[in-house]
């Protein structure tokens, strides 16, 4: 049953139940009047009939009283019989059995005797007249509260259905939302007809319909920049193997090639220029290969970071920072971990959680040696209960006045890793931050759940 039709059928009931009460208390007076004028008819036909037995007996007396028209009196000479009292239902059979029934007042017969002990006369009070008039009244109250009855629902089937108007246009836009179409139209098309309730349930889909627009636009913008940045990585990864890995084949191939030559030609004996010859182009193979292990590990590096797999995350992050060190050790570099307590620190994070802390302080550190060049750097990874902060600062110059800041103004200004971390976070429940500190320098700050959105009820 729709909204419309049960507030209707609420009304309707409460109409019903009040014609019912008022039919009630109506009834009930009736009958209480009835009998009372029952009893005020039967008195004064008693002081009548007493006053005409006075004059003595006579033929004719029943039809003098009969002609004083006293309502609600009849008069039997004589003892009446028990059938005569219902005579005058007949006279009114338009009255229903069972109204009669509910006033529930009968004729009342009072015998007038003579000093001789003699009924002269019988005196019947019957309530016939009155209970029909009572009917009459009842019946035309009952049509007219059924006219304004049904005038009423009328109105209210028209105000309902007018208040109730924009709850399709509120079920139409949900619907849109439901099926990923973010554009619910003018929020006027929502402001519920006036209905403090449809209006702030019209605009809070409205607002929520905006964000899911904003998000899927940001979406978009990331899924973008996340091609981009994975189609970047796969051509330097390719350049890396095209001009270091191939020519180091390439000239691996070459001395191989020298030296077999060298070792099949028919000579009884090397010459000592020859062998000198050998056992350079060997060196030069053995110099080669380390070569090519030194970028295939660090090309696996940039694909997977080995050092999560042979040592725990502080030990990593540890050794991550060593190795910059090595590289720029005009920079000076700390790293903080502050594990506040926990039993099993950031060392008992799942995996997807060390994974995405280790790549934020190595993405950072690239970011802040690329663009920066500052001459301090810290990580600080805090392992809280519920969750692990992750903050890298330095003190670099910083971003310029038009940044805005946040993962979105960071990825605008052509960090494809930025937007990647920015996307892994997000996936995660995450947050980051990235823009200036005070000014100077620049900020990342990641907050992660330690479990991830939606698994929070999962043992």
């Amino acid at each position: 049953m729709s909204l419309r039709m049960r507030m209707l059928a609420l009304i309707g009931l409460f109409l019903a139940l009040l014609a019912v009460a008022g039919a009630a208390v109506m009834i009930a007076n009736a009958r209480d009047a009835v009998r009372a004028e029952m009893a005020s008819a039967l008195d004064l036909g008693i002081a009548v009939g007493r006053a005409e037995a006075g004059r003595g007996p006579s033929p004719d007396a029943v039809v003098a009283l009969d002609r004083l028209g006293l309502r609600h009196l009849r008069f039997i000479a004589g003892e009446a019989p028990p059938d005569s009292l219902g005579e005058g239902d007949a006279a009114h059979g338009a009255v229903p059995g069972w109204f009669v029934a509910l006033i529930g007042v009968t004729p009342q017969a009072h015998a007038l005797t003579g000093a001789d002990g003699r009924v002269l006369l019988t005196v019947v009070a019957e309530p016939q007249d009155e209970v029909a008039e009572v009917w009459e009244d009842m019946r035309d109250l009952a049509l007219a509260m059924l006219v304004a009855g049904l005038l009423l629902l009328g109105g209210a089937w028209m105000a309902v259905g007018r208040a109730l108007a924009p709850l399709a246009r509120i079920e139409a836009a949900v619907r849109r939302l439901r099926e990923g179409v973010y554009e619910p139209g003018p929020r006027g098309g929502l402001a519920g007809g006036g209905v403090p309730e449809l209006v702030r349930l019209g605009t809070g889909i409205a607002a929520l319909a905006e964000e899911l627009a904003a998000a899927g636009r940001e979406n978009r913008r990331l899924g973008q920049r996340l091609i981009e940045a994975q189609d970047r990585e796969r051509r330097d990864i390719a350049r890396e193997i095209h001009d270091e890995l191939g020519a180091a084949l390439f000239a691996i191939k070459v001395d191989a090639g020298r030296i077999l030559r060298l070792s099949e030609e028919p000579k009884p004996e090397a010459t000592i220029s020859e062998r000198v010859e050998i056992a350079g182009r060997a060196r030069a193979v053995l110099s080669m290969a380390a070569d090519v292990h030194r970028l295939s590990r660090r090309i696996l590096v940039r694909l997977r970071p080995a050092l999560l797999d042979q040592l725990p995350l502080g030990e990593a992050l540890s050794g991550l920072i060593d190795e910059w060190a090595r590289r720029e050790p005009q920079v000076r570099w700390s790293l903080d971990v502050d594990e506040d307590g926990t039993p099993d620190g950031i060392d008992g994070l799942d995996e997807v959680l060390r994974l995405t802390v280790f790549r934020l302080a190595q993405e950072s550190l690239v970011n802040a040696l690329r663009h920066a060049r500052p001459t301090n750097v810290s990580v600080t990874v805090r392992r809280r209960t519920d969750r692990v902060e992750v903050l890298v600062t330095d003190d670099g110059p910083g971003f310029g006045l038009g940044f805005r800041e946040g993962p979105a103004g960071a990825a605008e200004q052509g960090g494809l890793g930025i937007a990647g971390m920015a996307e892994r976070v997000r996936a995660l429940g995450g947050t980051l931050r990235i823009g200036s500190d005070g000014g100077q320098g620049t900020r990342v700050a990641a907050c992660l759940p330690c479990v991830p959105v939606g698994l929070e009820g999962v043992a």
